[in-house]
């Protein structure tokens, strides 16, 4: 690829990452559903030409949007350096992000991790069950995000720190499942204890 055809993907990627970021700061000050895309192009400073060239329309930036703040999460969270002890690490990260965002909420608003506050984590999936474009994404999200943990898992085992006789593609699945019933606790108000819920998980899959 020439230097100018890097410099124009390059400036195209900075574009798209910057209407991403608009739009999340929308959502986080509006909703979910209020922001027009006017306001999403005006924040990061783009007409509405530069947005379709990105996007086909608003469906197709919320899934971006979506898969942006998932994956950025999903990769602060899940430790993957080949470790045995990366799904205790991986475990003990969630717990903290869980915590620091019990302790950030401010007059019963509750942050839904991994979105910004003020983007319930129900809209979302209220989203996701209308949009077939969001839930395809969501759904490979998740299955990558289990998929990652179960990596871990199958090193701890190889570490004989974490019990044998349980399938590691199962232990990824199930806290992906404890990962996703935590952050709905959160959005909803649900009493949570992240220390508990960390050194019960510890508990169960450790040998």
């Amino acid at each position: 690829m020439s230097e100018a055809a890097n410099r124009r993907a390059e400036s195209k990627q900075v574009t798209r990452e910057a209407l991403i970021v608009a739009a999340l700061a929308e959502f986080a000050e509006h909703g979910l559903d209020a922001p027009s895309l006017d306001a999403i192009c005006a924040r990061a400073g783009y007409t509405r030409g530069a947005f379709y060239v990105h996007f086909r329309d608003r469906a197709d930036l919320l899934v971006a949007v979506v898969e942006h703040a998932m994956t950025g999460f999903i990769d602060a969270v899940i430790a993957s350096g080949g470790e045995g002890h990366d799904l205790e690490r991986t475990i003990d990260r969630f717990a903290a992000a869980v915590a620091g965002t019990m302790a950030g909420a401010t007059s019963g608003e509750r942050a839904a991790l991994p979105l910004p506050s003020g983007v319930p984590f129900a809209r979302v999936l209220e989203g996701v069950t209308r949009d077939p474009r969001l839930r395809a994404g969501f759904t490979t999200l998740l299955a990558g995000a289990a998929a990652r943990v179960a990596a871990t898992a199958s090193e701890g085992q190889k570490a004989k720190d974490i019990r044998a006789d349980v399938e590691a593609s199962q232990v990824g699945g199930l806290l992906v499942l404890v990962a996703l019933g935590a952050i709905v606790a959160l959005d909803v108000g649900l009493p949570l204890d992240p220390d508990a819920l960390r050194d019960t998980v510890l508990k169960l899959l450790a040998r």
